[in-house]
This record gives C-alpha cells, structure tokens and sequence, in this order.
C-alpha cells in the first residue's frame, strides 16, 4: 500500500527533503545547505550542479534513515525558488559554466530601464500581472544576449531550475515549467497562461527558447534507474510539476480559497493571498501572478528580497559569537539572538532597521535600495539590533497588508509559514504589527508539504488540491495582536516609511550603488 509521499523544496540556501504520511505528519527529514556566488556587486550566480547534488544527498539520506520500505512511497512534489533561470545547450548541459542567475541579482539596471521605456509599466503589469523589477528574469535575459551573445547562440532553451530538476531526476521528455513559475519569468500572460507573444517580439527572446507551460500537479516523467542510484528512490515513482516556493508555501498553509493568505519568512520573504480571479492593483505593487494548482488560479503577492536573509546576515554578522558559542551552549543561535531580542521593548528604543540588503521589491520595486539600521545611539545593543531586524522585516511585510486593502481583498486569516515560525517572538511582533491574528501551521515548512500535496495530487494519491489540504494542513496556535503594541508599531511604521523615501528621494541609494560598482 502506498502510503507516503516525499516533498522536495530546494530553496536560495539549501535543499530540504521530507516524507509525509498521508495525515501531513513528518516521517522523516533531510537538510542540506549550500551558497551563492558573488562575483561582482549585485550580481548573483548559484552552481546549479551545487543544487542538484545536493536534492541527490537529501533524497539519499531521507530514505537510507527512514524504517519506510521505498516501494510504499507514491510520489515525488518540488519546490524551488523563482527567478532563478539557467541556460542549457541542446545536449542538457548547464551553459555558463554551470552558474545560473539568481533571483536576487540586480546587474542589470540599464536593461530594467529599457523594459520602462520599450514596454512600459502599464502594459507590462496588464500583461504579466508584475510590476517592472530586478526579480523577474526577462530583464536578465536582456542583459545575458547583450553581454553574452555566446551563450544565447549556444542555448536550446531557457529554464527554471524545476525543468532541470525533473529532467535530471528522470523526465526527459521535454522541459516542462508549471504557470507558477512560468508566471514569475515576466513573459508569460497570466490571464491566458501562455508565454506572450508581445513581450518576446519586444524583447527579441524567441519563442523556442522557453519550456513548455504545464499546471501544477502533472505528471511529466518517471524516476529512472540513474536516479534510483542516486537516491533510493523507487524506479518508475511518478515525476510531477509542483510549483513555485512561494506558491508552495500557499498550498502547504492552506491557501486555497478567498480570504485566506500567508506569509513565509524564508531567505526572501513572500505573502501569497489567494484570488479565484485575477485581481490588478491600481498601483501595480502587488503581484498577480498563478497560483500552484492543476487548473487556472491566480495568487496576490508581495515580495520582500531579504526577510529571514537579513536575520541570517545579522546572526552571521553582528550576531556572529552565537556561532561560535553554540557547541559549548548547546543552543542554536537563533534562538540565542531570539532571547536578546526578546529583552528589548517593543520599538527596540527607537532603532529601525531597513531590510533592503537585496534591494526592495514590494512595494518599492527598487533595485538600488540598501538596507540600514537608522537611529543608532549609544544606548542601542545587541539586543535593540536583534529585535530591529525582526521589526524591519514585519514592518516590510505590513507595506504588503496595505496593498492587500488596497485592491480591495478582505483577509479573513492570515497564516504564517517558514523559519520564523520556530519563534514565538517574531510571530507575537508579526501580529502587533500588522493589528490582526496571526496563525501558525503545525508544519511550518509550507512550502516543502505543498510540493509534496502538488506530487501526491499529480499522483492520483488525492483527487483535488483542496482534499488533499483538508487531510494533510493542520492550523495550529493564534497570536492576537496588543492594542498597544500595535499603535506604538503604527507609528515606528511611519517614520520607517520615510525613511526610505527620504534617501531614494534624494538619490542617496543610486549613489551608493555608483560607488559600489566603481570601489566595491
């Protein structure tokens, strides 16, 4: 009887693997971490060999150290990280040098230029439901054929790590991107779930350069024989699209029906708010993009570069002796700079933090924003830094809220996923920011149980993404916003408002940015 399913989430920092049973109890899990590539600032290469290697050892290791008997495993979901493309030649080989572009790269400030004067940000967002960015990767492929002409005249296609990710895992074929990631590329029309044939004329990227658009939850291939070498996983398990990390995220917490939205402090920080039609904000901050399921769907988001990065870069910074301490304390630095955070008063006596250390996405959309501690006095230590961060980030998070309202969406519950649900700290602040309830998961790591709901759906474990979420998602505790806390965070809130208008106003950030490419 087949009565597990294994999600994979292979994220910015490294790769998780866990196997569920069909209630959404963790079996077993397996983590590996890995980095990025920083060759000049702002850019931003991952080794997508380095990724895949790392989804064989997890794989590997889930199931040499689980007591389950791998022929009762019924399928296999992905989650991977959005924006991040590669280049292949005709043979599956990964183009320069292995290194594909991430996500949170920002080298391409002309060709973003050029997509507001060329395309123009109403018809862009119409399109693609996106505001002009540095995320998506279209203006990235700009760069690449104007930078490395060698590498497009090389190239078959242009990818998303899932399509390589499923090839290598055995589905070879075709390359096959699911709408949700498909939909964060900034080519495809997010009404007709179709790559738009506008925006490549536009651009001059060719049609036969993209992978084929699937929904989510479809079955594309099969575990091989070199794959079941590599990991023990079954030869002839079924291979299905997931989805997009944060999109995951929204399946693994429930997401599926009006109302509902949540937020995932992971490397990024994403909020997806679920839409049964596409919904356009009048400011075109907010994304619309598709939502993970076997049929047309479409999500809100908001995008925040560096949200549980920025507290990762404080605890390796700033933060950094909770390393260094931790075999003698036994305790993991987080939570070591979770308790100094928790002996600063709401506000951290005044200290903002900006947590632009990627630039600003939502609601910005301005790459040469720089992160910030602004305020700093004498009497601030490590304490008031700590509780800032996480102030920052929530404070970030709200600016999405906000457009939520905007547009119009009443949010009946919002549900919190990710690293930052493993402190109770930073969920009470996310609430008192925010003014309303929020609510953990029992399985925090949203997006690595969608993916593993999107695999077993493909699969035919579940009939529909909804049955599976009634079976396999289990919200759990509340915080409920203090009154007061929430008008003293009101008013924080304003003043880290204009903090980032008075220096993108002024042209501070495009000045560091000019001087960082010329010294740093």
């Amino acid at each position: 009887m087949k009565s597990y399913i294994i999600g994979l989430d292979n994220g910015t920092t490294g790769a998780k693997a866990k196997l569920y049973d069909l209630q959404g109890n963790v079996i077993n899990e397996s983590y590996q971490e890995y980095t990025c590539s920083y060759p000049k600032p702002g850019w931003v290469d991952q080794d997508i060999h380095v990724l895949m290697e790392a989804n064989y050892s997890v794989l590997r290791d889930l199931i040499d150290s689980s007591n389950v008997n791998p022929d009762t495993i019924a399928s296999l979901g992905l989650s991977t990280q959005r924006g991040l493309h590669l280049y292949i030649d005709e043979d599956g080989k990964v183009l320069r040098n292995g290194m594909g572009i991430s996500w949170q790269d920002t080298r391409h400030p002309k060709q973003i230029e050029w997509m507001r004067n060329h395309i123009g940000e109403k018809r862009f967002y119409e399109i693609t439901g996106l505001p002009i960015g540095a995320f998506w990767p279209i203006g990235k492929i700009r760069w690449v054929m104007e930078n490395e002409p060698q590498t497009i005249e090389k190239a078959h296609k242009i990818i998303s790590t899932q399509e390589y990710f499923l090839h290598e895992l055995g589905a070879r074929d075709g390359w096959y991107v699911d709408w949700s990631n498909g939909s964060l590329f900034g080519l495809m029309d997010v009404k007709e779930f179709e790559w738009s044939k506008d925006l490549l004329q536009k651009t001059g990227i060719s049609n036969k350069l993209m992978p084929s658009l699937v929904p989510s939850a479809t079955k594309v291939g099969e575990v091989d024989k070199r794959c079941h070498e590599r990991t023990g996983l079954p030869i002839g398990l079924p291979l299905c699209t997931g989805g997009g990390d944060q999109q995951c995220a929204g399946i693994g917490a429930g997401v599926v029906k009006p109302g509902l939205c949540e937020f995932t402090f992971g490397t990024a920080g994403n909020s997806v708010a679920f839409l049964d039609k596409p919904n356009f904000d009048p400011s075109m901050k907010i994304t619309c993009s598709a939502h993970a399921l076997p049929t047309p769907g479409w999500e809100a988001e908001g995008i925040q570069a560096a949200a549980g990065g920025s507290y990762r870069w404080f605890r390796d910074t700033i933060g950094y002796m909770a390393k260094y301490i931790e075999p003698f304390t036994q305790m993991d630095p987080y939570s070591l700079l979770n308790n100094l955070a928790e002996k600063a008063p709401i506000g951290s006596n005044g200290l903002l933090f900006n947590p632009y250390l990627a630039g600003s996405m939502t609601p910005h959309y301005d790459s040469h924003a720089k992160g910030s501690f602004v305020g700093l006095a004498l009497k601030h230590d490590t304490s008031s830094l700590a509780r800032s961060v996480l102030e920052g980030v929530s404070f970030e998070a709200k600016d999405t809220i906000n457009g939520y309202a905007n547009m119009g969406l009443d949010l009946t519950e919002i549900r919190l996923a990710g690293g930052a649900t493993n402190s109770p700290l930073w969920c009470q602040i996310q609430a008192d920011v925010y003014g309303r309830p929020t609510r953990i998961m029992r399985e925090g790591e949203c997006a690595v149980l969608g993916a593993a709901i999107l695999g077993a759906v493909g699969a035919g474990v579940f009939d529909n993404v909804e049955e599976a979420c009634e079976q396999m998602v289990h919200p759990m505790e509340t915080f409920e916003p203090d009154p007061k806390a929430h008008e003293i965070y009101n008013e924080l809130h304003k003043i880290y408002q204009g903090v980032y208008s008075s220096l993108a106003d002024s042209g501070v950030y495009e000045k560091l940015t000019a001087f960082q490419d010329k010294y740093a």
